[in-house]
């Protein structure tokens, strides 16, 4: 089986493509990886030549994704790319992680992905009517949800607010994102606090922790591109963009993750904090109450002073990040990269049957 696999350079929808991709592989696929966005940095490239010696096919473009401001001028010149691809290696499947595209009438059977969305985000941050400029955008969501023949969302909570928003129309389905454990464990945590994520993205939430940061008493390191322009604590240090190893280095030895989103269909670097052991603080919202349960402190993503309680437990109190560890380690044995790639196995061998049958 051939898989054609659309992905973007920006964020977490990469890392899931890249694990994906590296899981199908073992399982003796092809896979055809073709990214949108900026060029990949020196991280990513060392990812990409991974890809290939596992017998990858990659592709890249730096159109603009479907979510950038005016867009829809490289959005169309991507389909056209992406068809020539498709007529070049011709999959037995289509597994998009974008929405412009599904609606190309492809002669396979298409799976969609739908990470986020940009509706969903603006009720959870902006709490607002969307603004005229993304009606297209959402019409081309809908239109995606319409026709593909299976949606997977990346938590039962996000998919009921996609049910809300585009309809339900019985080709749903819930898969967790998953991630490959870590291989080794840090017993000796230091009290410090670890942070990352698109820190432009209002979600992420991240102006709550420097707000909060003169009431903790502890170092708080933020990785992430492009912060804002803020007001910084002398015990707020921004890393820049790290590598995912250089991130994985500090998760071992940081004794709590903290990132108060506001929205967030799945999380995924909650996730590999926790195969860390490290202890989690989150905005509590219903996706991260449904993946985590009691293993997460959750806080008020408006409560500057009930985020700052929270990390000074973990900072002065060692049991509390300790048993805070474990348990995020524990409910993370729920979301593997091997259960990950079984669940979309199932999903293609389904609607490949079923092209089958009807045609």
């Amino acid at each position: 089986m051939k898989i054609l696999m659309t992905t973007e350079t920006v964020g977490g929808v990469w890392h899931y493509s890249v694990d994906l991709a590296t899981c199908l592989t073992e399982e003796k696929m092809e896979v055809v990886l073709v990214a949108m966005g900026p060029a990949p940095g020196k991280c990513q490239e060392a990812e990409i030549k991974a890809l290939k010696k596992l017998g990858v096919a990659f592709y890249h473009q730096t159109y603009q994704l479907e979510w950038m401001d005016n867009p829809w001028e490289d959005v169309q010149k991507a389909g056209v790319w992406v068809q020539s691809i498709f007529d070049k290696e011709k999959p037995d499947l289509m597994h998009f992680s974008n929405y412009a595209m599904v609606a190309m009438g492809w002669k396979v059977p298409v799976v969609l992905v739908a990470h986020s969305c940009v509706v969903s985000w603006w009720q959870a941050v902006k709490k607002e009517p969307l603004p005229e400029r993304y009606y297209r955008y959402s019409e081309t969501v809908q239109e995606a949800f319409n026709l593909a023949d299976v949606v997977v969302s990346p938590s039962l909570a996000q998919l009921k607010i996609y049910r809300e928003i585009y309809g339900d129309k019985g080709n749903q389905k819930v898969i967790y994102n998953g991630i490959t454990p870590a291989p080794d464990y840090n017993s000796n945590k230091l009290p410090i606090l670890f942070s990352m994520g698109r820190l432009w993205d209002d979600a992420k939430n991240v102006e709550l922790i420097v707000k909060a940061a003169p009431r903790i008493s502890g170092e708080i390191f933020i990785a992430g591109a492009d912060p804002k322009k803020m007001t910084c604590p002398k015990n707020v240090t921004f890393l820049g963009e790290l590598s995912r190893s250089q991130i994985f280095n500090w998760l071992k030895i940081s004794c709590g993750y903290v990132l108060p989103v506001k929205y967030e269909p799945f999380g995924l670097t909650f996730l590999e904090a926790a195969t860390h052991r490290t202890a989690l603080i989150g905005g509590d919202i219903p996706t991260l109450r449904e993946i985590w349960g009691e293993s997460m402190h959750y806080v008020d993503t408006d409560d500057y002073l009930g985020l700052a309680v929270a990390c000074n437990m973990l900072l002065n109190q060692k049991e509390s990040s300790i048993l805070g560890g474990e348990k995020a380690y524990i409910k993370s044995q729920l979301y593997t990269l091997k259960k990950m790639g079984n669940e979309y196995l199932k999903i293609y061998e389904g609607v490949l049957t079923n092209s089958t049958v009807s045609g």
